[in-house]
C-alpha cells in the first residue's frame, strides 16, 4: 500500500484511516490497529510539522506492507526540519512511537525523513 498526500494537517486524519484499513485487512487486532494508527498519526503529525517548518509545497507518504510476522510502515516526508527545534532528544511523539513499535528507525538521507516502524503480529 502507498499514499502520497500533501504535508498539511488534513492529511493527517486521512492517512490514519488509510493505515487502519490496511491493518483491519491483514488481519491485525483491533488493539494493534490502534497502535498502529496512533503511531501514524505521530509521524505525519511529526511530517507536516517539519515540512511547514521548511517552507514551500511538500508531501507525506505512506507505505505499509505485510512481512510473515511484521507489519512494516514508512512515512517519508521532504522537510529539512526535523529534529533541529528539538533540544530535548525525541520529542513526545517519536517517543509514542518508540514504545507503540517493535522496531523504529529515523533515516535522514538526501531529501527528507523516513520514519520506518514495524509492528510485530500475534502468531
Amino acid at each position: 500500500m502507498k499514499l502520497v498526500l500533501p504535508a498539511e494537517p488534513a492529511s493527517v486524519p486521512k492517512l490514519r484511516h488509510r493505515i487502519s484499513r490496511f491493518a483491519t485487512e491483514h488481519d491485525v487486532g483491533s488493539e494493534l490497529v490502534a497502535d498502529i494508527a496512533l503511531a501514524v498519526s505521530e509521524a505525519v503529525t511529526n511530517a507536516v510539522k517539519y515540512a511547514q517548518a521548511a517552507g514551500g509545497k511538500s508531501v507525506v507518504e505512506l507505505s505499509a506492507e505485510r512481512e510473515a510476522e511484521w507489519l512494516e510502515v514508512t512515512v517519508r516526508d521532504q522537510g529539512e526540519a526535523f529534529g533541529r527545534e528539538s533540544i530535548d532528544g525525541l520529542g513526545l511523539g517519536l517517543s509514542i512511537i518508540a514504545r507503540l513499535a517493535g522496531d523504529l528507525r529515523i533515516v535522514q538521507e538526501g531529501d527528507g525523513t523516513e520514519v520506518r516502524m514495524r509492528f510485530p503480529l500475534p502468531a
